[in-house]
């Protein structure tokens, strides 16, 4: 009788550790999406740079823009940065996408290991 409750005890103290598992995995999965999003942002501005910066090259070559050195230089920074900052972040995004793909499936294999009871209409 001492070994079952010691067993259930056990069951018990397992099921928190689970509890506590799938808490800090669905606080990581959060924090993952909200660093999905602000890469995606970052590759939305990289790719807008580095449209302005190659548009502004265009406008001094066809005399629409006036040309000052320090234009020439922030549309060669925007050209340059907006496709560095493009391939960066869309290195970041792939790689925050596997990390939540990974996290997901750890919560749902510590889910699984609860061994949870579905509750029907169809069962008394």
């Amino acid at each position: 009788m001492n070994g079952s409750r010691d067993a259930a005890r056990i069951k018990l103290q397992d099921g928190r550790k689970l509890m506590d598992e799938i808490e800090r995995l669905e606080l990581r999965i959060e924090e993952l999406r909200e660093a999905i999003e602000r890469s995606r942002r970052l590759r939305l501005a990289g790719r807008a740079s580095a449209v302005i910066g190659p548009a502004l090259l265009a406008g001094f070559a066809l005399g629409l823009v006036a040309y000052t050195p320090t234009r020439m230089i922030v549309a060669l920074a925007l050209a340059i940065g907006g496709v560095v900052l493009t391939g960066s972040s869309r290195s970041s995004t792939e790689e925050l996408e596997r990390s939540l793909k990974q996290a997901e499936a750890e919560r749902m294999a510590a889910i699984d290991a609860l061994d949870l009871v579905q509750v029907g209409e169809g069962t008394r």
